[in-house]
């Protein structure tokens, strides 16, 4: 028996004696089993005791034991799931409505007494006034005292009504109305804020200079662990609300631990943005697209493996954040980066990327960071006026905060083991080194009975002792948690073998090491020093096992199969598990990092795909072959040849295997090949080494990658010699091999250069278009991957004459180049536009696009492609009847012949060949006879260069591009008088037109003859 503070609640069903009376008893016996299966599930759980059931109606109590001082949140939590879970009943009634509770909490002093016959009895008028509060209730009301508020309000939101008149009670009593769940931002953070006066103004001052001008500006918060970062912006935040300058201000946080950090904070940031600004979440309504992206988005930022096909690519993301924060940005909007220094480089390229594109909306950046983040690559690079450095605290605020904590002036003070409180304060004040952090858990120790001498000298060792304060059950928890990571559910703490998580989560919640974020049964260590002196505290053979049960459960496979690597080769270097240990956690990493890497988040896959190949040297040649490969790709995408030829150097291979005693153990044949493709992309590539590679290959074991990798290489050289149909020969047997081997990251590769190449293959319009289906459905949630096919699509049904279905791939490839600011997409865009343009006669604007897309290319350093489009845009020029200024920029042109790719030197000396026969024409009508040398020259140098023209035509096997060339050559036969020769080119180039079904140049060669 004793008296305590408890908090009862009561609840039942509405409308149950109505339906009793139309039901029979049987049916509904069932019903009120699985009733009373959730609420005694839910109480458990939550840490209370069902006291009683009565027919419909439940009392339960929390705190019959012992008082905590989140039993009246536990017991909100436990009535709010069972008012969910009871929802998704139904009665036995023909109507079959959705069954509802109605609850009633109280809090207050009782006689609790247990009894072996009667169990737990809870007497007092805190039971009374409990079911009070239930009847006043409406179905899926909830109604509170004062009391639960008080004490459960930093956990839930609660609304004042009228006070009430119960019976037997001479006065209304107050009562609260729970209207949902607080938001998690703050929690555990309730101690006086002291100094920090200057920060909050500057920050302030930032936010109206942003809000004013309507101008995005950024701005870095850093700081040490502990010294009170975060509850510097947030405090901030507040002013400004408590201010009415209402900003929507959202928060998204970065995980030191895991793979997901490049996704976690920023669906944490969206998903407060959805809620707090209408406006997102009726874009999230109207728009599929970026429903479908942050969908992916969330299921990429749970701590489980990503499927076989991957989310939408950065370009993706990109854009959907854009759209998101433009639309909640009708009034300021601040946006804070918690823990950035944990922040992925993809993240960091995501943050200045949206500083760049949305500078004229009244946004503030917020990045919040320790101090070795001002070394990394800022993503907003501010200047040094947008830094905020947050330094110690002075000693009086130090003292100041102590005395806040210790509960002097609240009236609540407390006796600090018989010393007088200054006195230990003044202490703390000094220890502390003015980190607000370490303040607080020295005034928790000193509670404990402990003296300022006794503290141990760090934050880390200080940490450790409030641990070891903990009961065994919470600090096994509590390691279980850090094992997952700094965020965690309550579904993986019981794959850990944790009785009841959710009951020990919530009392470390109370004891502010966690708090609840948004996910249903998902908690976050409040502090990161708790979480790595935790995770640190472990026996590492403990570590081993629970990464290892995380990793075979699919949660971050990589990531914990790694770290259970490292951590037993620390243990056991000899240890017969570890090879196959190193295996696995390559393989996985192999896999997360090619999913990175068909997503083109590049920087992410450097990292994972560089981890794996440094535990795959170890093992099988398979696996560090295929890592060494897609780990040279990345460089490649990121511009880093020369980090892409390391990939595949020699020494990778010299550490296992016969020969390796001499560093001359050969590299697996896909490395090989990849080798002699990166030098073929280098322009260093011989037929005979070609040759040489194949013969290799063909007296090895088979091996289906290699051999993939080979067509791609083939393709290559037959691409760069203008063989289009041998280079869609070869990209489809190295399709097939990839098909073969189940190798989507190839298979998705080859797709795009398929459809690109058969462009210009012989292949008939049909099968191109056949084609650009295929992939346009294939990479319908991934816009960049479908662009290629898009602009293949509208080229096909350009030069088959459908007008209206060109336009109209044109304007959705552009759609998607404006929404992912694809620059060089806008390039490939423009060159298909350009020729739809000519094709209908529009010279001016084909002229304009070639110019645009060679400009952008020049830009780029692709010399190469970019005097192609300058020689487009020329000859462009002559058919606008501009032929004085056209044959001046082909001459120039024709000079730098040699710098062009093969289509760009055909297309140049074919249009110099109709110059230069319309020049020899043209001439004697307006030549003296003195002149007529030089009119003879030019049918010389037409002839002289159409036969370096036919010379180089007959390797060339694009059709479209042999019809134009054909083409201008009758025309100059013509121009010339030749007319039978002038026929002849006619029906070549009709032939090459009709080949491939290019109905709309072949009708305009049939018009001219």
């Amino acid at each position: 028996m004793s008296r305590r503070l408890v908090v009862v609640l009561f609840l039942d069903l509405v409308g149950w004696t109505r339906l009793a009376e139309r039901v029979d008893p049987e049916s509904l016996q069932g019903l009120l089993d699985e009733y009373y299966e959730i609420c005694s599930a839910a109480v458990e759980e939550h840490g209370g005791v069902v006291e009683k059931f009565i027919g419909d109606a439940v009392m339960a109590v929390f705190g019959a034991d012992t008082s905590q001082e989140d039993d009246a949140p536990r017991a909100l939590r436990a009535a709010t799931r069972i008012r969910a879970e009871v929802r998704d009943l139904r009665t036995p009634a023909t109507d079959a409505a959705p069954v509802e509770v109605h609850c009633g909490i109280a809090a207050g002093e009782a006689l609790v007494t247990r009894s072996a016959r009667a169990g737990i009895r809870v007497v007092g008028d805190v039971v009374n006034l409990a079911a009070r509060l239930q009847s006043l209730a409406v179905a899926g009301e909830i109604i509170v005292n004062e009391t639960v508020a008080h004490l459960a309000r930093p956990h839930y939101t609660m609304v004042p009504v009228p006070p009430v008149a119960l019976k037997g009670k001479s006065e209304p009593v107050p009562v609260l109305v729970v209207t949902g769940e607080a938001a998690a931002d703050g929690a555990g953070e309730h101690s006086l804020m002291v100094d920090r006066g200057a920060e909050r103004h500057r920050l302030r001052g930032i936010y109206h200079r942003v809000a004013r001008e309507r101008r995005a500006e950024l701005v870095t918060v850093l700081g040490p662990p502990g010294i009170g970062k975060t509850r510097l912006v947030r405090e901030a935040v507040d002013d400004l609300l408590a201010a009415g300058a209402g900003p929507v201000a959202v928060f998204g946080s970065c995980q030191s631990y895991g793979t997901a950090g490049n996704y976690g904070a920023l669906v944490e940031m969206l998903d407060a943005l959805i809620r707090r600004a209408p406006s997102c979440a009726e874009l999230l309504r109207s728009d599929e697209r970026i429903a479908g992206v942050l969908a992916a988005l969330r299921d990429a930022s749970l701590p489980r493996r990503a499927g076989a096909v991957p989310g939408p690519g950065v370009e993706e993301v990109s854009w959907a954040t854009r759209e998101l924060l433009t639309a909640a940005a009708h009034g300021p909007l601040v946006v804070v980066w918690d823990n950035l220094a944990w922040a992925g480089q993809s993240l960091l390229g995501l943050i200045g990327e949206l500083m760049d594109g949305l500078r004229d909306l009244p946004l503030l950046m917020v990045c919040v960071s320790r101090p070795e983040f001002a070394g990394r690559e800022d993503p907003g690079r501010p200047g040094e006026a947008d830094v905020i450095e947050v330094g110690a605290l002075v000693p009086a605020d130090s003292a100041r905060l102590a005395f806040s904590l210790a509960g002097r002036g609240s009236g609540d003070e407390v006796e600090l083991h018989g010393l007088d409180l200054a006195e230990q304060v003044d202490r703390v004040a000094v220890y502390s080194a003015g980190n607000p952090l370490y303040i607080r858990l020295m005034m928790d120790w000193l509670r404990s009975g402990r003296t300022v001498e006794e503290v141990p000298p760090s934050i880390t060792a200080m940490v450790g002792a409030m641990i070891d304060r903990l009961p065994a059950p919470g600090r096994r928890l509590l390691g279980a948690a850090s094992v997952i990571g700094p965020s965690f559910t309550l579904e993986q703490l019981a794959l850990l073998g944790e009785p009841a998580p959710e009951a020990a989560a919530l009392e470390l919640a109370g004891r502010h090491l966690f708090r609840a974020t948004e996910e249903a049964g998902g908690y976050r260590f409040v502090q990161q020093p708790v979480h790595e002196v935790a995770y640190g505290r472990l026996e590492k053979e403990q570590r081993v096992t629970w990464h290892r049960r995380l990793a075979e459960h699919g949660f971050s496979p990589g990531f914990h199969l790694e770290a259970a690597t490292r951590l037993l080769a620390g243990l056991r270097p000899d240890d017969a598990q570890l090879p196959e240990l190193a295996r696995e956690a390559a393989g996985a990493l192999l896999g997360e990092g090619t999913v990175a890497l068909r997503q083109r988040d590049v920087p992410t896959a450097i990292g994972l795909l560089e981890r794996a190949l440094v535990l795959a040297r170890g093992g099988p040649d398979r696996c560090r072959s295929v890592a060494a490969v897609r780990l040279s790709d990345a460089r490649m995408l990121s511009g880093d040849t020369r980090g892409a030829l390391e990939a595949v150097e020699e020494g990778t291979w010299r550490d296992t295997g016969p020969g390796a005693h001499t560093g001359t153990a050969p590299a697996p044949a896909l490395v090989r090949v990849q080798r002699l493709l990166l030098a073929a992309r280098l322009g260093k590539v011989s037929a005979a080494d070609v040759e040489g590679l194949r013969a290799a290959l063909d007296g090895e074991e088979p091996d289906r990658s290699a051999r993939c990798r080979f067509e791609q290489l083939r393709m290559l050289i037959h691409l760069d010699h203008g063989r289009f149909g041998a280079a869609e020969e070869a990209a489809c047997a190295a399709l097939a091999h990839a098909r073969d081997t189940a190798d989507a990251y190839e298979e998705d590769r080859l797709l795009v250069a398929l459809c690109e190449i058969r462009q210009w293959s012989p292949s008939p319009m049909a099968q191109k278009l056949a084609g650009c289906a295929e992939l346009l459905e294939r990479f319908a949630a991934d816009r960049f991957l479908a662009l290629p096919a898009l602009a293949a699509r509208a080229r096909c049904l350009a030069l088959t004459g459908d007008r209206g279905g060109a336009r109209a791939a044109l304007t959705e490839a552009e759609s998607v180049v404006v929404q992912l600011r694809l620059t060089l997409g806008r390039v490939l865009v423009d060159q298909v536009a350009a020729l739809a343009a000519s094709l209908d006669g529009e010279h001016a604007e084909a002229e304009r696009r070639f110019g645009r897309a060679a400009d952008a290319l020049e830009q780029a350093g692709y010399v190469p492609v970019a005097l192609t489009m300058r020689v487009q845009a020329a000859r462009e020029c002559a058919r606008r009847d501009r032929a004085e200024e056209a044959a001046r920029r082909i001459a120039e042109l024709l000079a730098r012949r040699a710098e062009m790719d093969v289509r760009g030197r055909i297309l140049c000396l074919s249009a110099a060949v109709l110059g230069a026969a319309a020049q020899g024409r043209a001439e004697p009508a307006q030549a003296e006879p003195a002149q007529a040398e030089p009119v003879r020259a030019e049918p010389v140098r037409a002839e002289v260069l159409r036969a370096e023209v036919l010379r180089l035509l007959r390797d060339l096997d694009d059709p479209c591009l042999r019809g134009e060339v054909y083409f201008d050559l009758a025309r100059a036969h013509r121009l010339l008088g030749e007319r039978d020769e002038a026929l002849a080119m006619a029906a070549l180039a009709a032939d090459s037109y009709a080949a491939v079904g290019a109905v709309k140049p072949l009708e305009a060669v049939r018009a001219w003859t």
